[in-house]
């Protein structure tokens, strides 16, 4: 490979690769140590594992940082990842939470690092806060990885591992399994031997913390380009298809369709619309009784589309 190869290759490798790995690892580091530790919840998967055995450790009187608990559980992973689902998974899931794992470790040397919230006061309001806010990072770092990578280690390896031999099942809803363990252990963990509502506080944040991290991580991943595709079945595809271009400033395509109750020929109309144009077209859709139509929303819209 000449110079102006290897180079172009490294410039790739750093931008594919590197950049998404050291900013998901800070971020996902940041949230969990100012975020999700102080205020006593684990959100589910490795992180939220080496989070509660950090607790228990810290309970017993010799706290271990969870940094150390993701080098545990990475280094058997990785080796699983390796020889399960291929080397550049595994080497990218792995890089990614050692390198979360490093930065928790180093915090813990960082004189006043900011942390959000006191293990023994915190406020609900504070926790909830806490919450959102790991759940927001933890999602971008989710999305990062997704997006660049199409990896995010931890439970999503075990997941794939277990949907290899079993295929009938969802590595999506495997992954959420695992989450779920996590977050029902927190009930037993922490606040032990408080009343029932102060033991199923830390499991409400870890679920606020989930649902954040699962919504920002779909924002991210498909972008703010969310459209709405009409697909309407209608005996009059002229004046339907010029009123909806009138009003929504947005093309629409005649395609020709055939009904098998009737087999008679019909007209499909495909448009694609923003949000804010749903009811004028449903009002158009309307005036025309003898027309059927449905929508659904698409996750990304690319090329030539009028905001």
């Amino acid at each position: 490979m000449d110079s102006k190869k290897l180079k172009s290759f490294l410039v790739i490798f750093f931008l594919s690769y590197c950049i998404p790995i050291v900013t998901s690892g800070i971020v996902r580091a940041i949230a969990i140590y100012t975020f999700v530790t102080p205020n006593t919840f684990a959100p589910g998967g490795i992180n939220g594992l080496a989070v509660l055995l950090e607790y228990i450790t810290g309970q017993a009187g010799f706290k271990i940082n969870s940094g150390y608990f993701l080098i545990i559980f990475n280094v058997p992973l990785f080796f699983v990842a390796w020889f399960m689902l291929g080397k550049r998974e595994a080497i990218i899931a792995t890089g990614s939470m050692l390198f979360t794992s490093g930065l928790l470790i180093l915090f813990d040397y960082i004189p006043g690092f900011p942390i959000y919230g006191e293990e023994t006061e915190r406020a609900t309001a504070t926790g909830i806060l806490a919450a959102v806010a790991s759940g927001i990072l933890l999602g971008a770092a989710l999305a990062i990885m997704l997006r660049s990578c199409g990896t995010a280690g931890g439970t999503s390896i075990i997941a794939s591992v277990v949907k290899k031999k079993w295929k009938y099942m969802s590595v999506s809803w495997l992954t959420f399994g695992f989450d779920a363990i996590v977050v029902v252990a927190s009930f037993f963990v922490y606040n032990s031997g408080g009343s029932f509502m102060a033991k199923l506080d830390p499991v409400l944040l870890a679920l606020v913390s989930l649902f954040v991290t699962s919504k920002t991580s779909d924002i991210i991943i498909h972008g703010f380009q969310t459209a709405y595709k009409f697909e309407i079945v209608t005996d009059h595809p002229e004046e339907l298809a010029k009123e909806i271009m009138e009003k929504t400033h947005h093309g629409v395509t005649l395609m020709h369709a055939t009904g098998m109750y009737t087999h008679g020929d019909k007209s499909m109309l495909i448009c694609i619309i923003r949000k804010r144009q749903i009811a004028d077209v449903q009002r158009i859709i309307k005036s025309h009784p003898d027309t059927f139509a449905f929508f659904s929303q698409t996750s990304e819209v690319y090329g030539k589309f009028a905001k």
